[in-house]
């Protein structure tokens, strides 16, 4: 702990005929009462000479006797805490006169030493050193030939001589250790505003003073009582956050201290700093944060929320139920306040929704117009700069003469409001197709390998209402078929009609994380046809999808209307089930590595399935807890991180100049896992060990690319972090400026070191804790 004395003086000085005022700021660095915290030396290389170093009430004594031979001894504290002072002194009381020098050892490693100076013993003096001006000596460091000391200051020592004329031994009292700080009115390096918080039975004032190299913050900690208190101080890292601690006892009355956070290269001038303040004592907590910012930085977007209004491109959506909740009423209840929802979809950055609407029909049956609901919904939607992707239900029940009447009418009254229509929803669960036409969930007949019949029933509506909706409405995007993967497949080697723009995926994990899905090659016999790749990840499902349009004549769109990571608790008994109940903070890192995987892959728009629980959010309902807010309309922690990557990587798109090459990602052998699942549908599913890295760009800020990491390992808070190595070709020219890291889960940001190595920027174990984005600059 440093505790200081605050002293302020305004020293008025003239130049060139104007007078300009210069603040400095007096920090007591030690009180010189605890030898545990300084150290000692004898002087080695000329020997013979004794040191000692004890405590007192009164200060530390440091002993010395050169009645052996040496010629000095040196004291010096164990941590300099303010290497950037333009001068430090010490407060001394000599038994007898002495002879008094100091020696410091600047940034580059070179070392520093003044000229002798006699101090009359029987006194209290302050003995002075002024960082800046004449040395008696110098020598070593990277700049031999450099006058002055390159600060921060690594080390300083007081040292005491030998003397022919002075005595050879005795003691000098130090009874206090100090430093002067020059304090700018206005920091030229950061932005940063002072603050006053109250808690724990303190009041802490805090305020920033700029420092060669860096900032130092003054904090003034005063009690209100007789309660202490401890005082921690933390600066965001990629790997272990650096914390200080500060015990304030109220015994001593008003403390002031001295905070110099560790930069890595001094102040980056695109960062924001967020250094978190906890005060606890007495079983309470009481935290706040202070922010310093780079002079840069208000201009780089570092995750502050922006609305769906605010953000002019983006890929990211979510689902909504409005159409079911015209009254409050029923298992959708929760959506009856579309108003209040919106808002929160806007708040959150998403560009897209999904849903349905309701229809008025007349006594006969036909469709007449989309309900004064569902138009609602539209127009509040379009006005917050929410566009909708508009299901479209096919039922088996009906004929496709009354799809064909209830399309007229959507489009009729929608057309204003929507571009995007979705034809079907999951046709082997809903829609009845699988009643009036039995077959397997997949659509593969396994005992004769044909094509379920349900499949082509349903394609033969698929195909008439798309080509019916693009002749009403040709500017449309038709997207469909909707079924799980490899009944997509099989679809698309029948006849599908060329108007159906893009093919709809719902790639649901289940009980996985979120690179790796049921389906495969492992499932091949089941499916009845090879999709995806051996290892059955998102990723290569995507691929081959992309293959396979290829293949089958048309190299259609692809888009995920529906995915998600549900939060119910598991009530066992449920355990043969598909659905596993995430914890939400789990919830909210897999819905991001999701989203960021799916937008460096070759898909139109990923949507999020939904954005409010339903049912209440019954505790151990599957289907009920899927949302980023719960039926409470309280925010999950999954909002947050899903609010700051709609922020981060709106507009954003792959970057094909670049190559990412993962250079070494280990792992202690405890951490490696091996099997997801042991038997799904007689496929045993391995978890994944390595890494995702994905490099980004966006048109709006073409001196800014954007790299994205995060292991694929199952989320668990059993390990701090894995430590990743990798390369970035293609970015040379973005590889000259400091990088930002951003934690993407709590948006906390921080500086990332790299190097160049040639064309290449190289990263080298850098401590992975949570999904992290890198932002390089030019």
């Amino acid at each position: 702990m440093i505790v200081m004395i605050l002293f302020r003086r305004l020293a008025l000085a003239a130049c060139f005929l104007t007078l300009a005022a210069s603040a400095e700021v007096t920090l007591r660095l030690d009180s010189c009462r605890n030898a545990s915290a300084w150290g000692c030396g004898n002087g080695a290389e000329f020997k013979g000479a004794k040191v000692s170093l004890v405590d007192s009430p009164e200060g530390l004594k440091l002993g010395y006797d050169f009645t052996g031979g040496g010629n000095y001894v040196t004291l010096h504290p164990g941590r300099l805490s303010v290497g950037t002072a333009r001068s430090y002194s010490f407060t001394l009381k000599p038994e007898q006169d002495v002879s008094i020098r100091c020696r410091l050892l600047d940034a580059d490693g070179r070392w520093f030493q003044s000229h002798a100076r006699t101090v009359r013993g029987g006194g209290e003096s302050v003995y002075e050193i002024p960082v800046v001006g004449k040395w008696h000596s110098a020598w070593g460091g990277r700049n031999p030939s450099a006058p002055q000391p390159k600060l921060p200051l690594r080390s300083l020592s007081l040292m005491v001589d030998r003397h022919g004329s002075l005595p050879l031994s005795g003691n000098v009292l130090v009874s206090g250790f100090s430093a002067k700080l020059d304090d700018e009115a206005a920091p030229k390096t950061f932005r940063a505003e002072p603050f006053q918080k109250s808690g724990c039975g303190w009041t802490v004032d805090g305020r920033w003073i700029e420092q060669p190299g860096g900032a130092l913050l003054v904090i003034t900690a005063e009690p209100q009582g007789k309660r202490n208190a401890l005082l921690t101080v933390t600066m965001p890292r990629p790997g272990r956050d650096a914390v200080q601690r500060y015990e304030l006892d109220a015994k001593h009355g008003k403390q002031i201290l001295a905070y110099r956070p560790d930069f890595i290269a001094g102040i980056n001038p695109r960062n924001c700093y967020r250094f978190r303040l906890e005060l606890e004592g007495d079983g309470e907590r009481f935290a706040f944060s202070s922010q310093l910012a780079g002079l840069q930085a208000e201009a780089v977007n570092l995750g502050a929320p922006r609305s769906s209004r605010e953000i002019g491109k983006s890929r990211f959506g979510t689902c909504v139920h409005f159409k079911y909740a015209a009254k409050p009423a029923g298992a959708f209840k929760g959506w009856y306040d579309y108003r209040r929802i919106l808002d929160e979809i806007e708040a959150c950055g998403f560009k897209y929704i999904r849903d349905g609407v309701g229809y008025a029909t007349g006594s006969d049956g036909r469709y007449l117009a989309v309900d004064d609901h569902g138009k609602n919904v539209l127009r509040e939607a379009k006005e917050r700069g929410i566009e909708m992707i508009l299901e479209f239900e096919l039922r088996a029940n009906q004929t496709v003469e009354q799809h064909l009447n209830k399309v007229e009418v959507l489009v009729r009254d929608t057309r204003d409001y929507v571009k995007i229509y979705e034809v079907g929803n999951e046709p082997h669960n809903f829609g009845e197709w699988r009643r009036k036409y039995p077959g397997s969930w997949n659509g593969y007949e396994a005992k004769d390998g044909s094509i379920s019949r349900w499949v082509r029933e349903h394609l033969n509506y698929t195909n008439a209402v798309t080509d019916h909706l693009k002749r009403l409405y040709p500017e449309a995007t038709a997207i469909g078929l909707g079924a799980c993967a490899p009944t997509n497949f099989h679809y698309l080697t029948l006849d599908v009609t060329p108007n159906l723009d893009g093919v709809v995926e719902h790639p649901y994990t289940f009980s996985m994380p979120p690179e790796t899905v049921p389906f495969g090659w492992g499932f091949e016999k089941r499916d009845g046809i090879r999709i995806g790749d051996r290892e059955h990840t998102f990723a290569g499902l995507v691929r081959s999808y992309k293959e396979h349009f290829k293949k089958t004549g048309r190299d259609r769109q692809l888009w995920v209307t529906e995915f998600g990571f549900t939060s119910f608790w598991f009530n066992g008994k449920v355990e043969g089930r598909q659905y596993a109940g995430f914890s939400e903070q789990a919830q909210a890192e897999y819905l991001i590595r999701r989203f960021i995987e799916s937008l460096a892959l070759p898909i139109e728009v990923t949507c999020q399935y939904d954005f409010i629980d339903d049912y209440d959010s019954q505790e151990s309902g599957e289907e009920a807890n899927f949302g980023l807010l719960r039926s409470d309309f309280s925010r999950k922690p999954a909002f947050y991180a899903v609010q700051r990557i709609n922020s981060l990587f709106a507009g954003a798109e792959s970057d094909p100049q670049a190559k990412l090459t993962v250079t070494d990602a280990p792992l202690h052998r405890s951490m490696k896992r091996s099997e997801l699942i042991r038997d799904w549908d007689k496929t045993k599913l391995e978890a994944a060990n390595g890494v995702r890295l994905y490099a980004f760009r966006n048109p709006e800020t073409p001196d800014e690319r954007l790299i994205a990491l995060w292991s694929m390992l199952p989320y668990s808070g059993e390990f701090n972090n894995r430590a990743v190595s990798f390369a970035a070709e293609g970015l040379e020219t973005f590889g000259r400026q400091p990088a930002v890291g951003i934690n993407l889960m709590t948006g906390e940001s921080f500086d990332v070191e790299y190097k160049r190595d040639g064309g290449r920027l190289v990263f080298e174990r850098l401590p992975l804790k949570a999904p992290m984005l890198i932002k390089l600059f030019r």
